[in-house]
């Protein structure tokens, strides 16, 4: 008999915000997480590190570097907490994949596009006290390098006060190559590394602070890499 062991978290404070369907994501945001490490586990190996730098309560926003579609759930099963992620409006519309995002209470989001809709929605989460995960670059690539970041993650921080933790993905592409949909064995284990937060109280008030702010998160991600600082604006995706 294959036994999985289950971790219970203790609950997070539940407000009348609250919807169905986020109560229903909650309920099976456990069991789905630790099936997503059962199998990156078997196909190569699962390791996280820093989640004493993740507040287990309050509002927190989340940036990892993207490569590719493992992404999301690798960083849902490191998180010592229940988070919503925001996630391309196209993926709503692609059969189950549509279907179990938003039954995980993902945001939509219109890529290259000032999504006002999808700002609000994520500050009224923030301001809820939930996590939120923003994957800045916008997208995966396939050279496994840091790409420029767009500042919306940033202008979302600032906005909000909410604590912003960097995460480094090591390793993702080994079990997922960019674009592809058949999971691999890895040499190597997938690796996720939450870092401290990034500092941003010198900044509001200043003309520059989203800028500064994306630069100081690129910075960081780029060294929790071990990679150069990439240059450039941020690609348009298609």
């Amino acid at each position: 008999m294959l036994l999985i062991k289950v971790r219970i978290l203790a609950p997070e404070p539940v407000s009348n915000f609250m919807t169905r369907r986020s109560r229903v994501a909650r309920i099976l945001w456990v069991p789905t997480c630790e099936f997503v490490k059962f199998v990156v586990k078997w196909m190569g190996g699962f390791q996280v590190e820093g989640k004493g730098n993740v507040p287990r309560q309050g509002a927190l926003l989340l940036c990892p570097n993207h490569f590719t579609d493992l992404d999301p759930p690798a960083v849902a099963a490191a998180l010592p907490r229940y988070a919503r992620f925001l996630a391309k409006s196209e993926l709503f519309e692609m059969g189950c994949v549509g279907r179990a995002i938003r039954l995980f209470d993902a945001i939509p989001v219109k890529r290259n596009s000032a999504d006002r809709a999808a700002v609000r929605e994520v500050l009224k989460s923030l301001a809820n006290g939930d996590a939120v995960v923003i994957f800045p670059e916008g997208g995966g690539n396939d050279d496994g390098m840091l790409q420029p970041l767009n500042p919306g993650a940033m202008m979302i921080a600032l906005q909000s006060g909410a604590p912003v933790i960097p995460a480094a993905i090591h390793n993702a592409q080994r079990f997922l190559p960019y674009k592809s949909t058949r999971l691999r064995h890895s040499p190597v284990p997938l690796r996720i590394v939450f870092g401290e937060p990034v500092f941003l109280s010198d900044l509001p008030g200043r003309r520059d602070a989203v800028a500064l702010a994306t630069e100081r998160l690129t910075l960081t991600l780029a060294q929790m890499l071990g990679q150069p600082v990439p240059v450039g604006k941020p690609a348009i995706r298609d």
